[in-house]
């Protein structure tokens, strides 16, 4: 019976340990804005992420998606502020226009993309093209 509530304790610490590690990486994520249905999928700290169709790029920091759209905006560049803040260099996927924005996780966990400078993030939606804001809340999907 101790075997068991020893094993049992041991099990919970695992999930809990694994819990907070999620937490302590809050840059390895995909986030979503559903009102513009774009995504980014993101790891700034082990800088793997491969770019879905384009391969060629190896691996990058993340990338900016659209459920709409087949086009990306690659993330080449990236730096942590601090654990809840990153700034990030963007280009598009023909290498034509770029931008640099910061990340930042707010204490309700939504994170806030502002972008700094640059050319206007953009996706092709349906013949037209979709301008995404300055500023613009995202959440974990």
């Amino acid at each position: 019976m101790v075997m068991r509530k020893l094993l049992f304790l041991f099990v919970m610490s695992l999930v809990s340990a694994a819990a907070v590690a999620q937490q302590g990486r809050p840059f390895d994520t995909t986030i979503r804005n559903e009102e513009y249905k774009i995504y980014i999928r993101l790891n700034l700290y082990d800088k793997n992420i491969t770019v879905p169709g384009q391969d060629v790029l190896g691996e990058v920091d993340g990338y900016f998606g659209s459920t709409q759209s087949s086009t990306k905006w690659i993330v080449v560049a990236s730096r942590l502020i601090d654990g809840r803040t990153a700034e990030i260099e963007v280009v598009n996927d023909y290498g034509s226009e770029d931008f640099t924005a910061t990340l930042k996780v707010n204490d309700d966990g939504t994170y806030e993309y502002k972008k700094d400078g640059g050319s206007t993030l953009k996706f092709a939606v349906r013949g037209k093209w979709q301008k995404i804001p300055v500023n613009l809340e995202l959440v974990r999907k």
